[in-house]
């Protein structure tokens, strides 16, 4: 018996369980098959029952890369090498990326003057037009909320500007399904700098490291949930957050959060892990010590992100260093022993490079409505 003589209740049973990125490379078997990996409810199904098989990128000097080896946490033992390199935007003049914030399988992508959100398993692609305009010193986060009836999935995006006419920073909210942008209200907490460049999403809500207040020395996390609009103050794992010294947030196998300390004194780093975050949850529970400690950072090296196997007590870190009239992206492994420099590469200017582990996703992008639909726009690494 083959598959396709199977009732097909049984047939999206069996191909629900199938990673996401093997679906899509057999969407054009048949009709069916291009219609069943193209179906919302399908691709949620596969995102709870598919077997996860991860995937990685580089996002260093403007430039997007697919790492080989799929989950660099699995498959770190030896130099890192790319399969490609992002060069087609279709649709899009500027391939010059800042940002990249990951939520669900999907990459927000931020460009000096466009907003492009982007499935790196399908290739679809979404460019979201500004209310009024995008500035260089801009941020934003992707997120999400579920259906209490359906289950189903809304994407949000959350922009944090700057507007001049009053010095004001101020928040606006675009629903993706409706395509349209909103600005929060006066009622809303001010978003002062709490949503920053390097948050991370979790349960589609985005989590920050970030002031505590304007003026102020102190830190500490803050938590944006999309279905509430509201910001949340949550605890860090330590009294204080010093100016001089920094933390960096990385998710852990899609339930806790990690949080990276880089002391002031000599460059030191521990990571502490909070305990399984839930729904209900109103503040982070953190172990009782951090799980490790790792080497120092060297002069003139500038953290940017890291990963961490929880499990195994392994982190990735990536780095940008200047030196005199030379700048580089470096990616070091380290296990709290043993200090490993993975990968070294030339940058044009002093950049920030980030290192994304994500799960490919059959995730549909909600297409624009009519009247602003633009061509359909596909990118891709070769």
């Amino acid at each position: 018996m083959m598959i396709s003589d199977l009732p097909n209740d049984l047939e999206s049973d069996i191909l629900s369980r199938v990673p996401a990125k093997s679906l899509w490379e057999l969407r054009t078997t048949c009709k069916r098959w291009y219609a069943l990996f193209r179906d919302r409810e399908f691709a949620e199904k596969n995102k709870r029952l598919g077997e996860s098989v991860k995937e990685s990128m580089l996002l260093s000097d403007l430039s997007v890369y697919a790492i080989a080896g799929g989950d660099l946490l699995q498959n770190n033992n030896g130099s890192i090498e790319f399969t490609g390199k992002l060069t087609n935007l279709n649709g899009s003049s500027d391939l010059k990326i800042s940002e990249i914030f990951h939520c669900d399988g999907l990459m927000l992508c931020s460009m000096a003057s466009e907003l492009v959100v982007w499935n790196p398993c399908t290739g679809q692609t979404r460019s979201i037009e500004p209310r009024t305009s995008y500035r260089y010193d801009d941020a934003c986060a992707l997120g999400y909320t579920t259906s209490s009836s359906s289950g189903h999935r809304s994407y949000k995006i959350l922009r944090r500007f700057y507007r001049q006419n009053d010095k004001k920073v101020l928040g606006e909210i675009y629903d993706l399904s409706s395509d349209s942008w909103r600005v929060l209200d006066d009622t809303f907490t001010p978003l002062g700098y709490s949503v920053n460049h390097n948050g991370v999403s979790l349960k589609g809500d985005a989590y920050f490291v970030a002031p505590r207040g304007k003026g102020t020395d102190a830190f500490l996390i803050t938590k944006f949930d999309f279905t509430t609009e509201t910001l949340v103050p949550l605890s860090l794992p330590f009294q204080y957050l010093l100016t001089r010294e920094k933390a960096f947030l990385s998710v852990v196998r899609d339930k806790k959060i990690a949080l990276l300390h880089v002391l002031s004194s000599g460059g030191t780093m521990s990571i502490w892990v909070t305990n399984k975050i839930d729904d209900e949850a109103k503040d982070l529970s953190w172990g009782s010590d951090f799980v490790m400690g790792i080497g120092s950072c060297e002069k003139n090296m500038y953290l940017e992100s890291f990963l961490f196997d929880e499990e195994n007590k392994v982190a990735v870190l990536s780095c940008a260093v200047d030196l005199p009239r030379k700048y580089f992206t470096r990616i070091y492994v380290d296990d709290g022993y043993l200090e490993k420099q993975v990968y070294e590469g030339k940058t044009s200017t002093f950049d920030w490079p980030r290192i994304i582990t994500y799960a490919p996703s059959l995730v549909h992008i909600p297409k624009s409505t009519p009247t602003r639909r633009q061509k359909k726009q596909r990118l891709a690494i070769p």
